[in-house]
């Protein structure tokens, strides 16, 4: 379930297809345990497939209401016949179900009997990833340079070989100015690491690997630019709202990123960042120009997505959003 995450790594390894349901069968069961031991007013599922299913199961078992939330990947992915019906009777039989973005409600394509879904986006400490202090990582780059700032898992659909594409067409001038700092881990890794290699840019980008949250306010913080080049994957997963985008917000670094599945409902073009079109890394180019060559751009996009993240996404009024909805199933007969 974890690394590059359950559809790639299926995808990577079909044995493990073995497992899935043992993983159901032992979810299932863990969830009954935890019904019996504790006094459960409501369930709460995240994601449709595999959660949303065992929680549908249990919820006829015990009487007790589920919500469902859809994330992105669940459902932009698993397409045809038998995965289109196994999410619709999901949607269909829980008792209310909440969507990060309008496209992600969207890619249900849900049945005029489906309930309407509650629009409730994922949050963000505001305060953590505010925190940052860039001293420190600031000091392993030459002075006056230009840090680019990736931050996701290394996997298809988040376009990060389209990023070091577009790195290698900026002018000579600008790209001696210039480093990226990939952070995450995933399946794409070792073939990202050759790209750069033969764009001949390996002495300007470094891979860190996966870092835990309380260190990531520190990157975006040393960063003058992050970059979302977010695309469609061919199994048609892409991003369903970019969590990232809202850590970059908060971490006051300005954000590029791209037009793809949510992440216009996120990114308001020219206020609180710039939007490309995807899989166009001349676009993303011409765009990392313009902003590394404008600071007053920059601190204008920074400040608009600053007061909106704190506005919109900080887990407060999130958290709010959820315990409201909770009372409401919890006070049905």
């Amino acid at each position: 379930a974890y690394g590059s995450g359950i559809v790639s790594n299926l995808r990577r390894s079909p044995w493990l297809w073995l497992q899935i349901p043992l993983f159901i069968l032992a979810m299932t069961c863990s969830l009954l345990r935890t019904i019996r031991r504790e006094r459960i007013q409501v369930l709460h599922a995240h994601w449709i497939i595999p959660q949303g299913l065992v929680g549908v199961v249990v919820k006829y078992f015990c009487h007790i209401p589920l919500v469902t939330t859809i994330h992105g990947a669940d459902a932009f992915t698993f397409k045809g016949k038998l995965p289109g019906a196994l999410k619709r009777f999901v949607v269909t039989h829980s008792d209310a179900w909440t969507t990060n973005t309008p496209a992600t409600s969207q890619a249900i394509d849900p049945s005029s009997t489906t309930p309407q879904s509650h629009l409730i986006p994922m949050g963000v400490d505001t305060t953590l990833f505010s925190s940052g202090v860039p001293v420190v990582l600031r000091q392993q780059l030459p002075a006056q340079q230009f840090l680019l700032l990736f931050v996701g898992r290394l996997v298809e659909k988040k376009g990060c070989s389209d990023l070091l594409k577009a790195m290698s067409l900026l002018p000579g001038s600008l790209l001696d100015q210039t480093t990226l700092w990939i952070v995450g881990d995933g399946d794409q890794r070792s073939d990202l690491e050759q790209t750069a290699k033969d764009l001949g840019l390996a002495h300007k980008v470094r891979f860190w690997g996966t870092l835990s949250n309380h260190r990531l306010p520190e990157f975006y913080a040393a960063a003058d630019l992050f970059v979302a080049p977010s695309v469609e994957a061919a199994s048609g997963d892409t991003e369903g709202q970019g969590v990232v985008i809202l850590e970059a917000f908060a971490g006051r670094v300005c954000v590029l990123a791209t037009r793809v599945g949510g992440i216009d409902s996120v990114v308001r073009d020219g206020l609180s960042g710039v939007l490309v079109p995807p899989n166009r890394p001349k676009d993303l180019a011409v765009a990392m120009e313009r902003l590394l060559n404008d600071s007053t751009l920059r601190m204008r996009l920074i400040d608009n997505a600053f007061k909106e993240v704190k506005e919109r996404y900080n887990w407060k009024r999130v958290a709010d959003e959820f315990a409201n909805l909770y009372r409401t199933l919890a006070s049905r007969p």
